[in-house]
């Protein structure tokens, strides 16, 4: 088995490796394959995650190649992890928005729309490498915004494949530790898009209904959440767990006062560490490249949203540096591993909503036999409209990238409930076109 990696000078590489070393009995991969733009940034991370998959017992061949076509070709699964731009990129995206008056994110609202048409239309070259050198290879796709890449894969490639986002799982785990229970042996019903998700139901393995106790009791509510996002009240008229992104739709006002009182954006705060990681890492002995690394990866989960919810208060004792559970690395390698299983493994991955042109995120019945998307019935009232509203700034989105088209450019950022009034979305549009030019596949600059 060959598994290549695109976007691998990313931060979580060796993470990656870590879990695919945790399953390789159960893999048996032969290769692992690296590709970045970024060739500098490249080698270092290959450096860390060969000390990782020593550290780990890993004895796959890891090949940091020159082009994307030696990665890829004749892979059995490619792994996508792209941020066109760069740390740079998200840090304008997250400031232009945040000058207009709007949330600073990397996923949603203005910032995850110039996020997606950069990363859309590089996913799309990608894709039709994947169709010529591996057509048979399933892509396994972690580049940001999830929801709109896969739709885009989805209805403008032939390739197969998956969006995978870690958020559905660290949110059941959160759950679980909340009731005091193992979350594999939970149940959980869930529904909605990438980066907006609900849990609707936790059952025991006696079909018990879990979630009316929980949402009787505050404490509980409150555990469920690693930083007080969501007023009990609110969560309990609601009647549903939302995922912490729906923080930033249910309280952009709190997360906005929150961002410009810390200072600075998520996406600089990344940077910053990014910067100091790399800084260490290029004179670091191999005897050393895991400690620093590991010492990053605590420093930035103790920061994990701390920046739009309490305007960058550090949250002490997080979530374990390595989780049985969820996390980048084991949502990827319990794909990996549940495609090679006779058995099904339920997991919540963005795919086509059966045979609609829609990609949702939902629980689906993985297993060698294939991905399939469990019904889950019509969404519940309270987050229907919310849920449709999304959805249409995602299909606009995609005919935007594709199209190349201001109006429909114009028209998602309108639609987007965290933008809305059309002259902030021609501002903020113009914005975009004038900081990345060709990258935003757009026409002309949009002016209002």
């Amino acid at each position: 088995m060959k598994i290549a990696i695109i976007g691998a000078a990313g931060v979580r590489t060796p993470l990656l490796i870590h879990g695919l070393a945790e399953a390789r009995s159960k893999l048996g991969i032969d290769e692992l394959a690296f590709w970045d733009t970024d060739s500098e940034r490249l080698r270092t991370m290959g450096r860390v995650s060969a000390a990782m998959a020593k550290r780990s017992g890993l004895a796959a061949k890891l090949s940091v190649c020159s082009n994307p076509e030696q990665a890829v070709a004749g892979a059995t699964y490619v792994i996508t992890s792209v941020r066109a731009g760069g740390i740079e990129a998200r840090v304008k995206d997250e400031n232009i928005a945040l000058a207009h008056g709007l949330v600073g994110q990397e996923t949603v609202g203005a910032g995850g729309f110039a996020c997606a048409m950069r990363n859309l239309a590089v996913m799309l070259e990608y894709a039709r490498l994947i169709e010529r050198v591996a057509p048979r290879a399933t892509v396994v796709n972690f580049t940001n915004p999830v929801g709109i890449i896969s739709q885009g894969l989805l209805n403008h490639s032939t390739v197969k494949i998956v969006g995978v986002c870690d958020t559905p799982l660290e949110t059941f785990e959160l759950i679980a530790t909340a009731l005091g229970r193992d979350p594999f042996e939970l149940e959980f019903d869930y529904l909605g898009l990438n980066h907006l998700g609900w849990v609707r139901g936790v059952r025991d393995r006696d079909k018990t209904e879990l979630l009316p106790k929980l949402l009787s009791s505050p404490k509980l509510i409150q555990k469920c959440y690693r930083h007080g996002l969501f007023p009990v009240e609110f969560i309990q008229h609601l009647g549903l767990l939302p995922t912490e992104y729906l923080y930033f739709y249910y309280f952009p006002d709190a997360a906005y006062r929150n961002t410009k009182r810390s200072g600075q954006s998520r996406g600089q705060a990344i940077s910053l560490m990014n910067q100091a990681l790399f800084s260490k890492l290029a004179h670091a002995a191999e005897s050393q490249l895991i400690e620093i690394y590991e010492n990053y990866l605590r420093e930035r989960n103790a920061s994990y949203f701390s920046i739009e919810a309490t305007a960058g208060e550090r949250r002490e004792g997080g979530q374990a540096l390595y989780s049985q559970f969820s996390g980048y690395e084991r949502i990827a390698t319990l794909v990996l591993q549940a495609l090679h299983s006779d058995s099904t493994i339920p997991i919540p991955l963005t795919v086509r909503n059966n045979s609609a042109i829609e990609a949702v995120e939902l629980p689906c019945d993985v297993s060698s036999a294939g991905v399939n998307p469990r019904k889950v019935g019509r969404a519940p009232a309270a987050v229907r409209g919310l849920l449709l509203q999304v959805k249409e700034y995602e299909r606009l989105t995609v005919r935007a990238s594709v199209n190349r088209s201001n109006e429909a450019a114009l028209a998602a950022l309108v639609t987007n409930p965290l933008v809305g009034r059309k002259e902030v979305a021609g501002a903020v549009l113009s914005e975009y076109m004038q900081a990345f030019g060709d990258q935003m596949h757009l026409q002309s600059i949009v002016t209002m």
